[in-house]
Order: C-alpha cells, then sequence, then structure tokens
C-alpha cells in the first residue's frame, strides 16, 4: 500500500510539472497562478503544495527536469580538428532544441516566458553558468586551434569565445521564438560555418602562386 502511495505522488508530480509546462510556455510564468496550474491539472490547490513550497519551487523543479542546450553541449568529446570540433560544439545546442521536445518548451519558458525576479535567481544563474562554461570551453577550442595551426594566431581567442557565444545565444533565441523547421537549422549551421571560417588563417598579401 505504502508503495502504491509513492507512486501516486510521484504521478501527480510529474502531472503537476507537465502542466505547469504547458501554462508556463501559453501565458508566461509571471502570470500563472498555482491555482491555474492546479486547475488545468485537474488537481487542487492543495496537491501543489503538497509537492512545492510555491511558484518558484515548483518553477526550479521543472527546469531541473531537463539540460539546457549549452550544459549538454559542454559534455561533448570530439576527437576531430580544432575547426570541425568547434562547428560540432556550436551547432550542439541548436540540435539539442530540435531533438527534444521538452527541451524546446523548457528553454523557451526560460528565455521568453519568465520575468527573473529575485525567487527565480536561482535559474537564471544556472542559465548564466552555463553560457559562461559554453564560453570557456569555446575558448579552450579556439587556443587549441591556434597552437596547431588551424586558426588564425593574432587573433584574441577571448573575444572570438565572446563573439561565439553571442551568436549562439542569438540563434537559440530565434530558434525558440518561431517554428523551427530544416531551412532554419540548415540556415544556423551556415552562419555558424562562417563564423568558424572567420577563425582560419588568411594568405598573406603576395603570397599566393600567381602574384611571384
Amino acid at each position: 500500500m505504502v508503495r502504491k502511495t509513492k507512486e501516486e505522488a510521484a504521478e501527480t508530480r510529474s502531472r503537476l510539472l507537465d502542466t505547469a509546462e504547458e501554462v508556463f510556455l501559453r501565458e508566461g510564468v509571471t502570470r500563472t497562478s498555482l491555482q491555474r496550474i492546479a486547475e488545468a491539472a485537474g488537481l487542487t490547490r492543495g496537491a501543489i503544495y503538497w509537492h512545492f513550497q510555491d511558484k518558484a519551487d515548483l518553477f526550479n523543479a521543472m527546469m531541473e527536469r531537463v539540460w539546457l542546450p549549452c550544459e549538454e553541449a559542454c559534455m561533448l568529446d570530439t576527437q576531430a580538428d580544432a575547426a570541425q570540433a568547434l562547428r560540432e560544439f556550436a551547432r550542439q545546442p541548436l540540435e539539442r532544441m530540435m531533438e527534444d521536445e521538452r527541451t524546446r518548451r523548457v528553454f523557451t519558458i526560460a528565455i521568453h516566458r519568465t520575468e527573473y525576479s529575485e525567487e527565480m535567481r536561482t535559474a537564471l544563474e544556472r542559465h548564466l553558468e552555463a553560457m559562461e562554461a559554453f564560453r570557456t570551453e569555446a575558448e579552450a577550442i579556439v587556443r587549441r586551434g591556434q597552437a596547431e595551426g588551424d586558426f588564425e594566431a593574432r587573433l584574441d581567442s577571448r573575444a572570438a569565445s565572446v563573439a561565439m557565444i553571442a551568436l549562439i545565444d542569438g540563434l537559440l533565441s530565434r530558434a525558440t521564438s518561431t517554428p523551427t523547421g530544416p531551412d532554419e537549422l540548415r540556415d544556423a549551421f551556415a552562419a555558424i560555418d562562417l563564423f568558424v571560417a572567420g577563425l582560419t588563417p588568411r594568405p598573406e598579401a603576395g603570397a599566393c602562386g600567381s602574384c611571384r
């Protein structure tokens, strides 16, 4: 009997989180009350307070059910040359958004449907930490490419990583603002390829055969 009760409690908690995702996505976090979520889930407000202290607690639990796109990219391990490694690294967050519907929903809520008050600070800090970890890893790949001759040695590796995170952040924001299909993903990958190509060394003036 106890086991059944635990299973039912887990099912209720999951149901509340699923419903919160749907309502937050549709109506926004600030405008959504716990009562609204309870009604949409077909449960009482007391059921929410049994599992969550308040709306911030529920929101954070919803966020914890997924890896943020940039978090998962930092777990990517590639043995490719630096240029290819940087392409794969940059593409990973966008591919994750396309492959996993829950990740897309939750990330959309996090960046478009949430006003980060103090009670939501935990989720904001997690997002900022993920972005900084992504930037740091991108800088390490750029430095490896410079050491191996794949990237221009004179460029500022930190500045390159900041430019890259700005590109990926913008592409993720765009992907969660509008319906994303094969064409949009192709365009995003083309933008990443263009960025990586811009890091590669350029021949010095007069170095080509026809100039000799």
